[in-house]
């Protein structure tokens, strides 16, 4: 809230002295704004005095004897000013805004995290994105929704209703417990935010997250909306328990040569693999773990080409690092393929991979060489 105030100086402390004027810095197009004001006396008292509005600009409509305001144009500054009692407030600058008529999910309204006891994966959903924005006649082929920067989107968890084991954050390094938070939307009129696990030993069946966009003018004023059309929207969040990754290790020789002396030339190498698996306590042996992201990369030569990774023998684009997801028996792999130029006298690929997003698993990286001969 803004306040303005005009002094009159007088040694009659009975006299009014002052007018004190509070009100919003914005509002919407289409919602009401109400401003108060009270005369002082020299002795800090609210005078019974009436009190009347103007503005000096045609950026919005001023009942005088109410105060009630409208917009009448957007994208603008106006100036609201009050008198009474013999004097004039200063004016308080209110900025017009387009109206928030629509609000609607800018993504995936649900998200399913894995999350490995008290390892976490990935302990963070995804981004639960809302985009707040204004509807506005166009011609054919023009876009009629007009994103809306700077404005809240209250989120609150609604379930579980117990404080923990997720909160709500909007950085990603953020740990606090926040059950009710609010994001202001960005250029492209989208604020969001995510949920994360902080006790990962109760996960909950789901996580039920409400989002309210709210007008610039959160006073109900009677025959307006505090909420924009589309409000509330509701997301899901569900974290899976999954097994625990534990050790990265090949499952092909770590050296292979390429003979390119063969009829016909072979220019592939044979496939690096690497198992991703999940150690079984009981019998020490391991269980294959699928769907799990493994990064291959040419660690040497550091020049970019002669030779790629490839994922399909008919590949033939320049990539020197790959992420590849482990299939049903746990395994990743690719091959090495000379492209273009003589060959390197060899080359190496690591296969990394990691628990959750940021312990390397144990056995990694794994080193393959592949030599190329004529």
């Amino acid at each position: 809230m803004l306040a303005a105030t005009a002094c009159k100086v007088s040694t009659d402390l009975s006299r009014n002295i002052a007018i004190e004027v509070a009100a919003p810095d914005s509002l919407e197009e289409y919602d009401t704004l109400v401003p108060h004001a009270r005369v002082l006396t020299g002795h800090g008292d609210s005078a019974v005095t009436a009190v009347f509005w103007f503005s000096p600009d045609t950026v919005f409509a001023v009942d005088s004897a109410t105060g009630r305001t409208v917009v009448t144009h957007t994208g603008l500054t106006g100036r609201l000013v009050a008198r009474g009692g013999g004097l004039v407030s200063n004016p308080v600058a209110i900025r017009t805004l387009a109206a928030a008529d629509t609000v609607f999910p800018a993504g995936p309204t649900l998200d399913t995290v894995d999350i490995a006891g008290p390892t976490t994966l990935d302990s963070l959903s995804d981004s639960l994105k809302i985009e707040i924005a204004d509807t506005v006649t166009v011609s054919a082929g023009g876009n009629p929704i007009v994103p809306l920067a700077g404005r809240p989107v209250v989120y609150t968890i609604v379930h579980p209703t117990a404080l923990g084991p997720v909160t709500l954050v909007t950085r990603d390094t953020a740990h606090a417990v926040v059950t009710t938070d609010t994001a202001v939307s960005n250029g492209s009129g989208i604020a969001f935010v995510k949920v994360r696990l902080l006790a990962p030993d109760t996960i909950p069946d789901s996580v039920v997250v409400v989002a309210i966009a709210r007008r610039a003018v959160l006073d109900t004023v009677p025959g307006s909306r505090d909420t924009v059309p589309g409000s509330p929207d509701t997301f899901f969040v569900r974290f899976r328990g999954v097994a625990v990754a534990d050790t990265l290790r090949a499952t092909s020789p770590i050296v292979d040569t390429a003979h390119l002396s063969a009829i016909p030339p072979d220019s592939l190498s044979d496939s690096l693999s690497v198992e991703v698996g999940d150690t079984v306590a009981a019998t020490g042996a391991i269980r294959p773990l699928a769907g799990r992201a493994v990064v291959f990369a040419i660690t040497s030569p550091t020049t970019p080409g002669p030779v790629t990774l490839v994922t399909s023998d008919t590949a033939h684009a320049l990539v020197t690092t790959d992420t590849v997801t482990t299939d049903v028996r746990g395994i990743a792999a690719v091959r090495l393929r000379l492209i273009a130029g003589p060959a390197p006298a060899s080359v190496e690929v690591t296969a990394s991979a990691k628990r959750g997003v940021s312990a390397r698993l144990p056995g990694s990286p794994v080193k393959f060489t592949v030599r190329f001969t004529s």
